[in-house]
This record gives C-alpha cells, sequence and structure tokens, in this order.
C-alpha cells in the first residue's frame, strides 16, 4: 500500500469574441493506492483519492465582470497506475499515473455549473529510492 499527499494548482483561460474566461484550480490531495500484482516487473494499482479544492471562476466581457466565483470544497477521485520494476530491490523504477475526478463542478448562477472535471496523465516518471543507493 502507498499513501500519498500532493499539491496541485493549474489554470486555464479562452478569449473568444470579446469574452474572458479564466477557470483556476488548487487542491490538496491524500490517496493511497494498492498494488494488484507483479506480472514480470509490470506492478498495476489502484485506489481512492480525496482533496481539499479551491476552485474559481472568472469571466469578463467588453469591460464588465458578470462573473467572479471561488469556493473551497471537497473532492473525490480515483487514481490508478502502472510501475515498471525489474527487480523488487532495484534502485528505480518507472511510474505512470493518472487521476480522474468525475464530478468536480463549481455552480456559478441558478443551475449553470462549470466543470473541472479531469483525467490527469503523467506519462512517465522516474521514482528513485535513496536508501536502496547506498
Amino acid at each position: 500500500i502507498n499513501i500519498a499527499l500532493g499539491y496541485r494548482s493549474y489554470g486555464t483561460s479562452t478569449n473568444t469574441y470579446g469574452v474572458h474566461q479564466l477557470l483556476k484550480r488548487k487542491s490538496v490531495v491524500l490517496e493511497t493506492t494498492k498494488y494488484l500484482f507483479d506480472y514480470h516487473g509490470f506492478v498495476p494499482f489502484i485506489g481512492p483519492a480525496i482533496s481539499y479544492e479551491n476552485l474559481s471562476f472568472k469571466e469578463t466581457f467588453e469591460q464588465q465582470q458578470p462573473y467572479e466565483i471561488s469556493k473551497n470544497k471537497v473532492g473525490y477521485g480515483l487514481t490508478f497506475g502502472w510501475d515498471i520494476r525489474p527487480t523488487r530491490i532495484q534502485t528505480w523504477i518507472l511510474r505512470t499515473n493518472l487521476r480522474w475526478y468525475p464530478n468536480l463542478k463549481l455552480a456559478v448562477k441558478g443551475d449553470k455549473k462549470i466543470s473541472f472535471n479531469n483525467l490527469e496523465f503523467n506519462f512517465i516518471q522516474l521514482i528513485i529510492y535513496p536508501s536502496r543507493l547506498f
């Protein structure tokens, strides 16, 4: 079992036909993953994630500012992926992570919502175990 704590901050914007929209997400996430099996060095894992989110949305149109909303909320997700480890005592491994947040939305006005749903894909990470080097 692996337990990890992480912080993420990112945003995106669009500017079309005089409308400028800015979305920002800051989150602290606690995720727990369990290795499923080891098939000749291919080791998949899966587990739940819970996060504390700060979601914000800002929209301006022709120098007016009709929307500026920021809200803190709890998010739920799923972390999964696989490790490539030639041996169990290897000093390094290669890891691919995917994090899925399927129902992360920010209410804007009335029944309108901005979706922060995402699938984060960390293609290849090099994980080094310093304690195994010496």
